[in-house]
């Protein structure tokens, strides 16, 4: 019996000695200064925003504030990239494809047209469709029969909010 007195006071003095230890209690050689947690600066939380960046431009202003008004339309003038336009010898047709920098829509229409001297000018017209960050003009492919030669390519894009063209490119007709 005097042996489970002395277990069980050797079992408290030792849970005595690591609540100490682990509170912080007792003495410490460590400076009190050192220990001392420091304040955080103060954090308020502001108003609600208005706007949200997934919310439609308002009305009346230009999709991309650095675009320019086009003086004809009145529309925002938007960046209209051509960033492919080949012969394809396989289907004996002129490929093309772009994007619309500066208005992401669905709707608006993308038009490429292929001019040469003393030739008619080759339109193509496709619906463009919203992408992530832009308006993709996806693949415009004209007819074949092309009369060789080299092509002046141009792509341009016109919806009811916005419109441009991208800067003329040549395409080379076997």
């Amino acid at each position: 019996m005097v042996l489970l007195l002395l277990g069980a006071v050797a079992v408290a003095a030792a849970a005595f000695l690591v609540v100490t230890h682990l509170t912080g209690g007792g003495t410490s050689s460590v400076d009190a200064a050192a220990t001392t947690p420091t304040p955080y600066a103060s954090y308020s939380i502001g108003p609600e925003p208005t706007t949200v960046a997934t919310d439609p431009p308002a009305a009346g202003l230009p999709v991309d504030p650095a675009s320019s008004e086009d003086a004809g339309t009145g529309q925002p003038e938007v960046q209209v990239v051509l960033t492919y336009a080949q012969f394809q010898s396989d289907t004996g047709t002129v490929q093309a494809n772009g994007f619309v920098s500066g208005v992401i829509q669905d709707g608006g229409t993308c038009t490429l047209t292929l001019r040469r001297e003393g030739q008619d000018d080759v339109v193509v017209t496709t619906v463009a469709s919203a992408d992530a960050t832009t308006t993709s003009c996806g693949l415009l492919e004209t007819g074949t029969g092309l009369a060789s030669g080299t092509w002046d390519v141009e792509l341009a894009y016109s919806s009811d909010t916005a419109s441009g063209s991208s800067a003329v490119d040549e395409v080379v007709v076997p």
